[in-house]
């Protein structure tokens, strides 16, 4: 059985990842394992994943975009 841990995210997602192998996973040159996947640790982050976080920045991104060429397209109207 190949040990595994969970790290859960606050934004709902989780993953899983290998914590060791079994002994059988551990002598095959691919690390086959047709046994049952122990989960170990389950572990709480209290934080959004990095993927939830890159969305969250890009969307903060265009909103501050869109702002700042709203507000410099109609104060240079008036210029020449």
């Amino acid at each position: 059985m190949c040990d595994y841990e969970e790290f859960i995210w606050s934004c709902e997602h989780s993953d899983f990842r290998l914590k060791s192998y079994c002994h059988k996973a551990r002598n095959n040159p691919g690390h086959a394992c047709n046994f049952v996947k122990r989960l170990r640790n389950c572990w709480d982050q209290g934080r959004p994943c990095d993927a939830c976080l890159a969305k969250q920045a890009a969307a903060a991104a265009e909103a501050h975009g869109r702002m700042m060429s709203g507000w410099y397209g109609s104060n240079q109207g008036g210029r020449a």
